[in-house]
């Protein structure tokens, strides 16, 4: 079981200097203005090419301009040519790269906005897909890195600006020639990037529902203030999946209703099933933004069981001393004609009997279960 001390993924609430200025930039830019809206991870853009059908897999980095108008040209249809663009903060390539293969600038536009809520869009023929790829590690804030596709007659276009993800699973699977993917066109390439990013969305909904069970483990056994910060946090976290998770669902459901020639209907099942698991984490994340608002129910109610504890207990405390303390108001009165002051044991045996009364009380108390 996991330590309740680690960091609960934090929340930013502070937008950066740098993301207003970006901001600010797109006021009254005309649309298709290509502005980086995020933060740069990558320098300059590194931009792969993975080539594969049945017999050949060729998987290289591209150096030049010179070498992608030459891929653009040959646009070969008989094998599937996957373009992976890394560092879309770098405008510049990313201008280029537009223009070598003709890209919408309004899907050039969308590409540069890290902040893009996931969505799909259709120019013509060609699909342009918007999704988020949720990390979520032990001990670090929860992130949320954009990975956009673009699939045309030609070509299929990633782009990301992820360090931390190679794609290299995919890879192993086109590459080992075992599978359905050599026999496959770029729809079923399509599925697969798709599928790989829901499945990040498990393990961070299991690794979420598992921090939940975790906080409420501790209301119950100990509660503190910190705790209802800590809750406050899990709760606007689940908002932000499901603001990832609702708008993805919708996505992949225009991918299944709206027929296209680049989907081939014997694929489609395997779209039906990401939509499936989308599905299942929607009503996961559900449960989980319910069983939140019932921690704070927890915490409200261990607080004022662990109250009535201390009042239960201060109370039995005052209920021994008050007979203790009626004895001792009696002997201390001041008048003369009081004989028990005369006797040699008066004051031991008035002490003994407060003795014997405290030990009765508490026996009794006992007794009744009430300590």
């Amino acid at each position: 079981m996991m330590k309740i001390k680690r960091n609960i993924g934090k929340i930013r609430r502070i937008i950066s200097p740098r993301k207003k200025e970006q901001l600010k930039k797109k006021v009254g830019a005309p649309p298709g203005t290509v502005i980086h809206v995020g933060d740069k991870k990558n320098e300059k853009a590194v931009i792969t090419l993975i080539e594969y059908d049945e017999n050949i897999f060729n998987h290289y980095v591209i150096e030049s301009d010179k070498e992608l108008a030459k891929i653009k040209e040959r646009g070969n249809q008989k094998t599937v040519q996957w373009i992976d663009f890394n560092g879309f903060g770098d405008i510049d390539n990313l201008k280029k790269f537009g223009e070598i293969f003709e890209i919408h600038p309004l899907i050039l536009e969308d590409i540069a906005n890290s902040n893009h809520q996931p969505k799909i869009d259709y120019y013509d023929e060609d699909i342009f897909l918007v999704m988020k790829k949720i990390n979520w590690e032990e001990n670090k804030d929860v992130s949320y890195d954009q990975i956009s596709i673009l699939l045309t007659a030609n070509f299929l276009f990633t782009f990301r600006d992820d360090l931390s993800e190679d794609f290299s699973k995919i890879l192993q699977r086109i590459e080992s020639g075992k599978n359905i993917f050599r026999k496959s066109r770029s729809d079923y390439l399509f599925y697969v990037l798709i599928d790989f990013t829901i499945d990040h969305y498990f393990l961070v909904v299991e690794e979420f529902s598992e921090r939940i069970e975790v906080m409420q483990e501790k209301l119950l056994e100990k509660p503190d203030q910190s705790d209802l910060h800590q809750i406050q946090l899990l709760k606007k976290e689940a908002y932000n999946l499901k603001q990832v998770i609702r708008p993805t669902r919708e996505a992949i459901s225009n991918i299944i209703r709206l027929e296209s020639n680049y989907i081939s209907k014997k694929n489609l099942i395997y779209f039906r099933d990401s939509f499936d698991h989308i599905m299942q984490l929607y009503e996961s994340i559900e449960i989980q933004r319910e069983s939140i608002t019932t921690l704070i129910d927890i915490y409200l109610s261990s607080l004022s069981n662990r109250m009535n504890e201390v009042m239960k207990f201060l109370t039995l405390i005052a209920t021994i001393f008050i007979p203790l303390t009626f004895i001792a108001g009696i002997y201390g009165m001041n008048f003369s004609n009081m004989p028990e002051l005369n006797w040699k044991y008066g004051y031991f045996i008035v002490l003994g009997l407060m003795a014997l009364t405290g030990i009765f009380l508490l026996f009794y108390f006992k007794r009744k279960k009430w300590l």
